[in-house]
């Protein structure tokens, strides 16, 4: 993949966010027009807000600092930044109900929040597999495995319409087996980090991963938190641990 080709992969992802905000901000005047802000729903609108607008913000930035640059960690962690917008579509499950559609639609916008967690999963193992040597040509054929994997999983599982979780997503068959599976993809997304930094006594890596694991954590308390103290605490760990990721990646490109 050449790095025209990336930045316009990046430029689609971040098109992306902007009009998932912009769906957003339409589905949140009607739900306010119609008195729906009870407790609950207040907070997954202003966490959904939060989590759209840290998605946009972040991937512009680490773009634009990045955007001449070889650094296949970096386009991947963009991607699970981009990817954590797909996390809003929960507001419009709020709009289903109210305007009597059919729950159908609530089975489509399920399948396509897990879309988007399946697939920031695979690109953070991604991102840490390429820390550890993989090869930068290979890059297009990993970010399209990644898609087809996450679009055949979120398509396969069984989604219950007359069951929601706490996050007002339709129930989702299997979901503590698929849970421990991303959970541990997460984890050797960041490992990978922490062995090229043991391997290489590499400060640089392990402040990265560091990073890394803070933004896991943050979009994690996002995707199945309601406490606002909590909620607030992750918006900081999404925002610091981006800006270690960033600072550092771009530390050791630009001494490589």
């Amino acid at each position: 993949m050449t790095i025209n080709t990336r930045n316009k992969t990046i430029i689609a992802g971040i098109s992306l966010t902007g009009l998932l905000l912009a769906v957003f901000l339409a589905s949140a005047i009607l739900i306010l027009k119609r008195n729906l802000t009870r407790t609950d729903t207040a907070v997954l609108l202003a966490s959904s807000a939060a989590e759209l607008v840290f998605a946009v913000v972040a991937a512009t930035i680490l773009y634009l600092s990045f955007r001449k640059t070889k650094s296949p960690e970096i386009f991947f962690f963009i991607i699970f930044v981009v990817t954590m917008s797909l996390d809003s579509l929960k507001a419009l499950l709020l709009l289903i109900d109210v305007l009597r559609l059919s729950p159908y639609y609530g089975v489509f916008l399920t399948r396509a929040v897990y879309f988007g967690r399946f697939f920031g999963t695979l690109a953070v193992l991604f991102s840490g597999l390429f820390s550890l040597g993989a090869e930068y040509q290979r890059i297009e054929i990993y970010l399209g495995a990644a898609f087809l994997l996450a679009f055949a999983l979120s398509a396969a599982v069984t989604i219950d319409m007359t069951e929601t979780d706490s996050t007002m997503l339709y129930q989702m068959g299997n979901s503590r087996e698929l849970g421990i599976i991303r959970v541990l993809f997460l984890s050797f997304g960041v490992l990978n980090y922490v062995l090229y930094a043991i391997q290489n006594s590499s400060k640089d890596h392990l402040l990265i991963a560091v990073g890394l694991a803070l933004v896991i954590a943050g979009r994690e308390i996002f995707s199945f938190g309601r406490n606002p103290v909590l909620l607030i605490g992750a918006f900081l760990m999404l925002i610091a641990g981006t800006t270690l990721f960033g600072e550092r990646t771009h530390a050791v490109h630009l001494w490589s």
